[in-house]
């Protein structure tokens, strides 16, 4: 309910506030142009089917992405959610690159030889990055908080059975 109250709120929010500022704020630079048309972008898609096809199939892959990690992660754990992020941000970019070479130039991404690898070797690092924070792989030269599984050390946590409350209701204010 109060998850539903605050989507409300932020759309209000956003509609009646944040875009008629940005409407009416110019932008500067070379170009005087506004920071966000939201009338122009509603005339474009009225006007142009691909537009409005992809901006509804944007919403729908949003709406299955939520719904999905929202299901991995209580079937598995938010580990799996978080490598399946940071997964998500090449196949949009492979995604891109598809519509470009496959379905029409005129939209999508054509992969730049200046900067295509560069972006290839930031994925990698991504992931790399995400599966090391995890503690999903160990590489022996790079220092982790844990050891890893198997290597004979044991861990020492914390046993709260039996431990009494730090507030136990007994402090009262005013």
């Amino acid at each position: 309910s109060s998850g539903i109250n605050a989507e409300y709120g932020g759309v209000l929010f956003m509609s009646l506030l944040v875009l008629p500022i940005c409407y009416v704020v110019p932008a500067g630079g070379k170009l005087a142009s506004l920071h966000d048309d939201a009338i122009d972008a509603m005339a474009q898609m009225y006007n142009d089917v691909p537009i409005l096809i992809f901006g509804l199939m944007y919403l729908l892959s949003i709406a299955f992405y939520n719904f999905f990690g929202l299901s991995v992660t209580k079937s598995l754990t938010a580990v799996h959610r978080t490598l399946i992020d940071a997964c998500r941000t090449i196949l949009v970019w492979i995604i891109d690159l598809f519509i470009h070479y496959v379905i029409t130039s005129k939209y999508g991404e054509n992969f730049d030889m200046t900067y295509g690898f560069l972006q290839l070797g930031g994925f990698a690092m991504l992931l790399l990055g995400t599966l090391l924070y995890n503690e999903v792989i160990y590489i022996a030269c790079i220092a982790s908080p844990r050891p890893p599984p198997g290597s004979g050390y044991t861990e020492i946590s914390a046993d709260f059975e039996g431990s009494q409350p730090v507030l136990d209701g007994s402090l009262r204010f005013g």
